[in-house]
């Protein structure tokens, strides 16, 4: 029988420290309409595009852990922690997925954030 301790600590767990974070939330998904006339001909466009700034995708497999190993390409159901180093918040947008996660900063900070990760593999 496998006890509540043996199952936590039968995960793999990756500490990842003083990353940056640069990557800005998207401000969302919006339609818009073009008109446009050459030569007497109208076009109407209708489409959609993603506004705000960049997000920043992070590949599991270019991170280094705190002894300096790097960390597999892909991790069964991640689940990653982001600890700021200062009152600057940054937050993962959306949902990891096995070989990589999106991370963001908040828009009113300055500049970069610097934050450790702490990487759970939660298993199957």
């Amino acid at each position: 029988m496998i006890s509540g301790l043996e199952r936590v600590t039968a995960k793999r767990v990756w500490f990842v420290p003083d990353f940056e974070v640069w990557g800005l939330p998207p401000s969302g998904e919006h339609d818009y309409l073009a008109v446009e006339m050459i030569d007497g001909a109208l076009s109407i466009y209708f489409d959609r595009c993603h506004l705000g700034e960049a997000d920043q995708e992070v590949i599991f497999a270019s991170l280094i852990d705190h002894r300096g190993n790097h960390l597999p390409e892909d991790i069964k159901s991640p689940r990653v922690i982001p600890r700021p180093s200062n009152s600057q918040p940054a937050f993962i947008v959306g949902r990891e997925t096995s070989h990589s996660f999106t991370i963001a900063r908040d828009s009113s900070s300055g500049s970069t954030v610097t934050v450790d990760l702490l990487i759970v593999e939660m298993g199957d």
